[in-house]
């Protein structure tokens, strides 16, 4: 079975999308309450991919990072606190590092 936390520590960056990874359970916050955050924003192309067929749902959405940025907040203001985001390496390099000194962003609104 696949966890949240395991996967969203292994999330690599990508070298032009942003990643978030949402835990999504029963309930209020449903998965087609996701699905309809994660679409209502017609700008840009958007990929999600649902990880497991278990609950909680764990759905990895790509997209481009100013749209990812939006999706953060709308997911957190509609009671979603189970996401991370990460964003695409501004250094280039093709594996996702950073040089020397520097960090990637990404959020954990879970805490």
């Amino acid at each position: 079975m696949v966890s949240f936390d395991s996967l969203a520590s292994s999330l690599l960056c990508d070298g032009k999308l942003a990643q978030l990874l949402l835990e999504v359970g029963p309930g209020p916050h449903s998965l087609e309450r996701a699905r309809a955050i994660l679409v209502q924003d017609g700008e840009g192309d958007i990929d999600i991919e649902r990880i497991n067929q278990g609950e909680p749902a764990l759905l990895l959405v790509r997209t481009i990072p100013e749209k990812a940025r939006r999706l953060v907040m709308a997911l957190t203001e509609n009671g979603f606190n189970r996401l991370k985001s990460i964003y695409p390496a501004r250094s280039g390099r093709q594996d996702g590092s950073r040089a020397p000194g520097k960090r990637n962003l990404q959020v954990d609104a879970d805490g």
